[in-house]
């Protein structure tokens, strides 16, 4: 079974690294999937269902890969043994995606803030020189072009209209004003076998809090289906 690592709105899987590594020490078989090299969003889809067609797999989607991985489990063409869903939303998550419209995705990619402030406002006081150097790594690798697209996409993001079975966990941040807590109603109306867990962090919670992350998704994974509410 392989545990496919889909990335947030960077579409790098720069930021993964430190979850990866804590899989791995788990005995866990993890796989980073950016998003980055693939025209949009449907060539990615079909890469998975194609890549992995032939072995049961749990999908782990961050923040904008969440809608992703829910599309995936509805079309059905992956073993999908379980889903974790770390920070996401299934509609627009908040009002800060209409800044795209007034505001230059250049100050994404590179934020003129000083490391301590930018350090904290991404990962709070489990900011570290290596966090804040994956992020610039990230913000490095993915266009301009392709931020605007993502977030003029999750403007228009719409509830799916059926419902998701596969037994999922949702990692919440407790911090998250960029994804705040309505965002988890999406996935209570979708979801069929939900269990959601919070932890004391800003949005970029699988970095943030990479090691309780992946003790969640050891525990999860360990789980029996039955025991998932």
């Amino acid at each position: 079974m392989t545990l496919i690592l889909m990335p947030g709105m960077d579409g790098s899987g720069f930021l993964y690294q430190p979850l990866s590594r804590y899989l791995t020490s788990k005995g866990f078989d993890s796989s980073i999937e950016p998003l980055n090299p693939h025209k949009d969003k449907r060539a990615y889809i079909e890469h998975l269902e194609q890549q992995y067609s032939n072995e049961p797999v749990v999908l782990i989607a961050e923040s904008y890969s969440g809608h992703i991985a829910t599309e995936l489990a509805l079309r059905g063409n992956l073993e999908i043994e379980k889903l974790v869903i770390i920070a996401s939303f299934l509609e627009n998550p908040s009002k800060f995606t209409s800044l795209e419209k007034y505001l230059s995705m250049g100050l994404l990619r590179k934020p003129l803030l000083p490391k301590s402030i930018l350090g904290h406002v991404l990962y709070g006081r489990d900011a570290t020189d290596e966090l804040i150097l994956l992020f610039k790594q990230a913000m490095q690798d993915v266009s301009t072009e392709q931020l605007a697209t993502r977030i003029a996409d999750m403007r228009s993001l719409e509830l799916p209209a059926n419902k998701v079975s596969v037994p999922t966990v949702y990692i919440q941040g407790a911090k998250d004003w960029l994804v705040p807590a309505k965002n988890l109603e999406s996935y209570q109306k979708v979801f069929t076998q939900l269990e959601v867990l919070q932890l004391d962090s800003p949005h970029l919670v699988a970095q943030a809090k990479a090691k309780e992350c992946a003790e969640i998704i050891e525990s999860f994974i360990k789980k029996t289906s039955s025991s998932v509410n």
